[in-house]
């Protein structure tokens, strides 16, 4: 990878506690409080989480990604990731009808994968009607509380952050 393409990408990362953002080279590192286990023992009350329990959280990452979203570039940057959970959430959307991915299996050795913002909101679509109270369906393994925060925060920086797709490495 040429030192132009390093300079243009911003490599996201979420973790138990935090999500850090490294522009360019490894100078430049933004860190936010926004992490899944943070999220989830936070404001997650149930198991699954409510409809409720998921503004809240969502109110907390809006106002954490409105503090630095000035300072992480969309315009000519790709957003990437190595994060386990990020790929699993990929694998997840390609069982959701009407998804535009660009393949319909992610392994190692078809990586990178674009990961579009569009099946990302599909699939959060289906876990709100399960906050909202639907049964999960086979197709959704997954209710836990570090789940849905994992999926939240996703979400939200993806929403917040103009990038149309992130990048699965």
């Amino acid at each position: 990878m040429s030192s132009q393409d390093m300079n243009n990408r911003v490599r996201m990362t979420i973790g138990a506690q935090e999500s850090q953002f490294v522009i360019g080279g490894r100078d430049n590192v933004i860190i936010l409080p926004v992490g899944y286990e943070l999220i989830s023992s936070r404001y997650f009350r149930h198991s699954p989480p409510t409809y409720d329990d998921i503004e809240y959280a969502i109110n907390y990452i809006e106002d954490e990604i409105e503090r630095v979203a000035k300072d992480i570039p969309y315009d000519g940057y790709s957003l990437e990731t190595d994060v386990g959970f990020i790929r699993n959430l990929a694998r997840l959307s390609l069982s959701v009808p009407g998804l535009n991915g660009d393949d319909d299996s992610i392994t190692a050795a078809e990586q990178p994968h674009r990961f579009y913002r569009d099946d990302l909101e599909r699939l959060f679509g289906r876990y709100a009607e399960i906050a909202a109270g639907r049964p999960a369906q086979s197709d959704e393994p997954d209710t836990s509380s570090v789940f849905f925060a994992q999926l939240l925060i996703f979400r939200e920086y993806m929403h917040h952050l103009k990038f149309g797709y992130i990048l699965i490495r």
